[in-house]
């Protein structure tokens, strides 16, 4: 079968490799759609902090299931299904407790182990959720970002009435500004360079958008909200964007910080103490967010067709992940 490997920094090959057996508790499934993402990116450029090469990436799927392993139920074959690549022990304080996202021994399909950028890939019974008919491929295969927006939304806590900023407007950026509206927040605001992507975000329903490259951005998204941001989503998590989100924050804001940092990054702790500014990360998801995204794909807030502005086969995979390096598209899928 085929397998898109990331072989090496800015190196994405074509590999002809055996069909995989789905070992104990595994079925093997077979990708029909596979999203490229931020972290895919960063694996990528060589940058991932915890991502090594080479890797099989791909974990924004959805495929079928193909092949059980004997014992393995509730997944019979032609089931269509979406992966939810967090593997954890069920052991550690943190999976007793329900944040197996922050599992101690977790691994990620996708990212340590083999993805769905292939013809078909394995992964546990467990990690594997059936999906509604109603919903496209394109729709299933953007449940997986999805469910990282509604985890950092539910992490920010109650949003109704509170002023909102929302820093990126990729695909994460994007989805954390619809499940953000949902939650009726008195008003949302987007930083973004690209204008593309501002005038995306205005048409998803953001009350300004903000160019982070102009003169003093935070001070026009306050003025816009009317004074600081109650909870500002960091989905760029770089210098910029931190001291960005620092000065949306006073007095006494809240970041969530939803993108994978390549580099460490500094902030003012003086401001942080003494403006009451709480910083907080949002890691992945579990299975109460990636419910809550089925239901949201569902409910048709999500115009899929929006935020997949490429669609290419697996065959041209090196061309596909160019084309999301560039920064020019929202979100590039790929069909196998």
């Amino acid at each position: 079968m085929r397998q898109l490997v990331i072989a090496s920094p800015g190196v994405v090959d074509l590999r002809d490799v055996p069909v995989p057996e789905p070992g104990p508790g595994e079925v093997r499934v077979r990708t029909r759609q596979v999203g490229i993402c931020g972290s895919d990116l960063h694996a990528l450029s060589g940058r991932h902090p915890f991502i090594r090469l080479p890797c099989v990436p791909g974990h924004e799927v959805v495929g079928v299931v193909d092949q059980a392993a004997p014992g393995v139920t509730g997944l019979a074959p032609g089931a269509r299904v979406i992966l939810e690549p967090n593997v954890v022990c069920g052991e550690c304080a943190y999976c007793r407790s329900g944040r197996y996202n922050i599992c101690e021994r977790l691994t990620v399909i996708g990212c340590q182990t083999p993805g769905a950028m292939a013809d078909a890939f394995t992964a546990p019974a467990s990690r594997f959720h059936v999906i509604p008919d109603i919903l496209t491929d394109a729709q299933a295969a953007l449940i997986e970002p999805l469910s990282t927006a509604a985890h950092a939304v539910r992490a920010a806590g109650d949003l109704a009435g509170a002023s909102v900023a929302v820093l990126g407007g990729g695909a994460i950026g994007l989805l954390t500004l619809i499940v953000a509206l949902l939650a009726e927040p008195s008003a949302v605001a987007v930083s973004e360079p690209r204008a593309a992507k501002r005038e995306r975000a205005a048409g998803l329903g953001a009350a300004f958008c903000a160019d982070p490259l102009a003169d003093d951005p935070a001070a026009a998204i306050r003025q816009a909200l009317g004074g600081r941001a109650d909870v500002t989503f960091d989905c760029v998590s770089t210098q910029a964007s931190m001291t960005q989100a620092i000065a949306l924050a006073e007095n006494g804001g809240s970041i969530i910080t939803v993108g994978v940092a390549e580099n460490d990054v500094t902030v003012a702790l003086p401001i942080i103490q003494d403006r009451e500014i709480r910083i907080a990360g949002s890691a992945m998801y579990v299975r109460t967010d990636v419910l809550r995204a089925i239901s949201i794909m569902a409910g048709g807030a999500v115009p899929a067709s929006e935020l997949i502005t490429a669609t290419l086969p697996l065959s041209e995979g090196a061309q596909a992940f160019a084309r999301a390096a560039s920064g020019d598209e929202v979100k590039v899928h790929l069909v196998a």
